[in-house]
């Protein structure tokens, strides 16, 4: 941040008072008019948490009221023309900045719309600001680290996990949550388990399952095979047909990673340092779980076909021919749901409006609508049935249109 009290290095003129000389660790900037890059000096490079106090009667002061708290929304092409500007000494004509508000005293409309189109800089009459930013953590290694983590170790063994998450879905589904399809599968799956294969039809019908259904999907199965191995109930029978049926899920594993390695050119590229990488995936997709990203009544979900998509792409440990010109995550691996749940709880308010209009086209925050997080842009589509379609930073696109040239392809 611009030292508080060098004014020559302002394009403007401020009356700053730093509370901090009276141990309070606070700063307010008074000014008759604001200027775009001495804001950006201020509180937005650091992304400083600020109240805006607006000019009584301006325009944005009878949109919002008389003041908006957040921290300046800023894209990446609006970024690197401030840096560029500052280096240059040019000037910035911009007359608007956006906020990314948490404040509940304006409507999610408001919210929506101060973050996307923003207040004028010359309505603003002064800022407070706490000068505090959080020091990025990384690993020995140089990724970052997801903050606000806290892994706290729990005794689970005199827990039945089969009666906790049926009755965790059961209970979900009574609330009026609609119930992703994976957790539809597995919900039939532990009751047929409890019930020695019996089902009423009319549960059947709720989750749009037949019964024809009960015995091709083999999701299901899997499901019930599972509650009963964990009971040591498994019959021989039991065991020959949980045995076929990993051995078909477990093909349909590769051969949906293999369909989508194709795009990659793989076979004319692939290198021998490569089939290490190449297994390592094929392990990775083996264990891997549908879950809930971002609950409520419509929750956002990722299933298989997401994973892949996602980590072949974007996941450093795991690119692969083509693959290795798209932007890689700054994070390990082990880390990408809590990150991806994390930039989901930064647009979570606009998620929720989005699936209360129930929504016929995806949910996108692409280009000036990506979004901002630990020192990120990230790019995210959601389809209407709540699955994550997309989710990468928004370093492709952004260094494609800066440089036309670029070989880095779109997600």
């Amino acid at each position: 941040m611009a030292p508080l009290n060098a004014q020559e290095a302002m394009r403007n003129q401020y009356k700053i008072i730093n509370y901090s000389d009276l141990g309070l660790p606070s700063v307010e900037v008074y000014g008759e008019r604001f200027h775009y890059q001495d804001i950006y000096d201020l509180v937005g490079k650091s992304q400083f948490m600020t109240t805006f106090e607006l000019k009584i009667d301006s325009l944005s002061f009878q949109e919002y009221g008389g003041s908006v708290l957040g921290v300046i929304f800023y894209d990446r092409k609006a970024i690197s023309s401030l840096e560029n500007s500052i280096q240059s000494g040019c000037e910035v004509p911009k007359e608007r900045i956006r906020i990314d508000s948490p404040s509940r005293e304006i409507s999610e409309e408001k919210r929506g719309d101060v973050k996307y189109r923003g207040i004028r800089t010359e309505d603003i009459a002064s800022i407070s600001f706490l000068p505090f930013k959080r020091e990025l953590e990384t690993y020995d290694t140089g990724e970052k680290k997801v903050p606000d983590i806290i892994e706290i170790k729990v005794d689970c063994s005199d827990i039945d996990p089969d009666i906790l998450n049926q009755n965790y879905l059961a209970s979900k589904h009574k609330s009026g949550t609609e119930l992703a399809q994976f957790e539809k599968e597995q919900l039939v799956g532990i009751t047929l388990a409890f019930n020695n294969g019996s089902i009423d039809s009319r549960v059947l019908k709720t989750f749009g399952f037949t019964r024809e259904d009960l015995k091709t999907n083999l999701e299901i199965w899997m499901s019930l095979y599972k509650v009963k191995e964990r009971r040591n109930q498994m019959s021989d029978i039991d065991k020959k047909n949980y045995s076929e049926i990993e051995g078909i899920l477990s093909l349909d594993k590769i051969n949906r990673v293999a369909k989508e390695l194709t795009a990659t050119e793989l076979a004319g590229t692939l290198r021998d340092s490569e089939s290490g990488t190449i297994k390592n995936i094929f392990e990775m997709v083996k264990y891997f779980s549908p879950s809930i990203l971002m609950h409520g009544e419509k929750q956002v979900y990722w299933d298989l076909d997401s994973y892949i998509h996602i980590s072949l792409r974007h996941l450093k440990d795991y690119q692969v021919g083509g693959f290795k010109s798209k932007t890689p995550f700054p994070y390990k691996a082990s880390d990408l749901r809590s990150l991806i749940e994390k930039v989901l709880h930064k647009v979570e308010v606009e998620v929720v409006a989005y699936f209360s209009s129930d929504p016929t086209s995806d949910f996108t925050r692409h280009g000036k609508m990506a979004i901002f997080y630990n020192g990120d842009h990230y790019h995210l589509r959601i389809s209407a049935s709540g699955r994550l379609v997309q989710f990468h930073t928004a370093g492709e696109a952004f260094n494609k249109s800066m440089h036309p040239t670029a070989n880095a392809s779109a997600d």
